[in-house]
């Protein structure tokens, strides 16, 4: 078995740190009571609903997002796609709102990052039965702002 050299061990001490801020940072990002996600794809099922991001024409396209209910936690999950997923697009951001207003953003506001693939996923940080939510967000796409707002969704 080969042995790791002292420097190579605070490297991975170092990088295992900085892992656990970016993290910590992502929970907190969230509103008060909120559960950051712990995976990369949306637990539950899918409607079978696509939210098309607008351009400034009004035409689909760019990115779209879809919802997902997971009946057993009680909460909605959103994810935003840069559509071909060919990671043209770039600032790929979105928002998860709750009927009051708050919302929960991925990249969070203070850590941005340029996304470039898709944004989520996102849960709702609530018992999401029988509430309504409603998603915004954007991406670039060939120098073009696509617009994404669906308007209330998931109400039930």
């Amino acid at each position: 078995m080969k042995r790791l050299r002292r420097t190579q061990l605070l490297g991975l001490g170092v990088m295992a740190l900085m892992l656990g801020m970016v993290a910590a940072r992502t929970a907190q990002a969230a509103p008060a009571g909120a559960a950051a996600p712990s995976a990369v794809e949306c637990s539950g099922s899918w409607d079978g609903k696509t939210y098309w991001a607008k351009s400034p024409s009004g035409a689909n396209g760019g990115g779209y997002a879809r919802t997902y209910w997971n009946a057993s936690t009680k909460r909605n999950c959103a994810k935003f796609w840069s559509s071909p997923y060919d990671g043209l697009a770039s600032n790929i951001k979105l928002y998860l709102h709750d009927e009051s207003g708050d919302y929960i953003a991925d990249p969070p506001p203070e850590h941005p990052e340029n996304y470039h693939y898709y944004a989520g996923p996102l849960y709702t940080w609530f018992d999401a039965t029988g509430h309504c939510i409603h998603l915004s967000g954007s991406l670039v796409r060939g120098g073009v702002t696509y617009r994404l707002s669906t308007g209330d969704i998931r109400c039930g």
